[in-house]
């Protein structure tokens, strides 16, 4: 009895230890192809029995393997292609339109309901770019002081399609277009290029450019005071599910090293 008694303190100790190496152990920049991963963001795989301490699970991002690497968010059909920790925000695109020549036949859904939104945001940098279907036979006619043309987008889809570039996008509110006897759907895409490239006519490229999705950055952790301290930034997914910095000595602290 004795014996168990004295051992005890030691287990715990080792306990203590192991927790503390695995939460040294997430990789401090990995890389995705040109894609460099810094917090809040987090490499995680398809193979990981247990919950991780590098960061919030909706930043995760897998990364796959073969002759061209591709993040997404755990591995969703959300693709990330470039991050900006400046302004928190990232270029995402989705698999069902971005893949390939015919994504426009793939739009007839609701983009903002595919996303897992929080807690990300659809940027309202972006344009909605809408898309008619089902017409009927009919040619939708355009109207509104732009004067901006349908597109005929049909490409190598079974049905006739058109698309249409309107202004700010809005996930909770379609754009308010002249669309007859068509059923639309529509999607947000980059609007930062050249205004004479922002047309419809260009639309398979727009859907392959992605759109832009921000996060709030007071939700995930003062990240840059805590790496100035000397400390490592990490959430604690398993329990309070909120930030914290590793210091140096091994203490979990809410804030920054030196303040607490």
């Amino acid at each position: 009895m004795h014996h168990t008694l004295l051992l005890l303190p030691l287990v715990v100790a080792s306990f203590l230890l192991q927790q503390d190496h695995a939460s040294a152990d997430c990789e401090a920049a990995p890389a995705c192809g040109n894609l460099t991963l810094r917090y809040p963001f987090w490499l995680g795989s398809s193979n990981q029995t247990s919950s991780s301490p590098c960061g919030h699970p909706a930043f995760q991002v897998w990364c796959s393997s073969g002759e061209q690497s591709v993040a997404s968010l755990k591995g969703s059909s959300i693709h990330v292609l470039a991050i900006n920790y400046t302004n928190s925000s990232f270029v995402a695109s989705h698999s069902r339109v971005a893949n390939g020549d015919d994504g426009v036949c793939r739009t007839d859904f609701n983009m903002s309901v595919s996303i897992a939104l929080s807690p990300f945001t659809i940027s309202p940098r972006n344009r909605a770019l809408c898309f008619l279907y089902d017409c009927n036979g009919t040619v939708p006619v355009p109207s509104g002081p732009d004067g901006e043309e349908y597109v005929n987008a049909t490409s190598s889809c079974h049905a006739p399609i058109y698309a249409y570039l309107g202004g700010t996008y809005y996930w909770d509110r379609p754009p308010a277009i002249a669309t007859g006897r068509c059923t639309y759907s529509y999607v947000p895409v980059l609007g930062s290029e050249a205004a004479a490239d922002m047309t419809a006519a260009n639309y398979s490229r727009l859907l392959k450019d992605g759109f832009v999705l921000e996060w709030e950055a007071a939700g995930v952790g003062d990240c840059a005071a805590c790496e100035a301290s000397g400390g490592q930034c990490r959430y604690d997914d398993a329990g309070a599910g909120a930030f914290w910095c590793l210091c140096p000595d091994g203490r979990r602290v809410g804030s920054t090293c030196s303040g607490e």
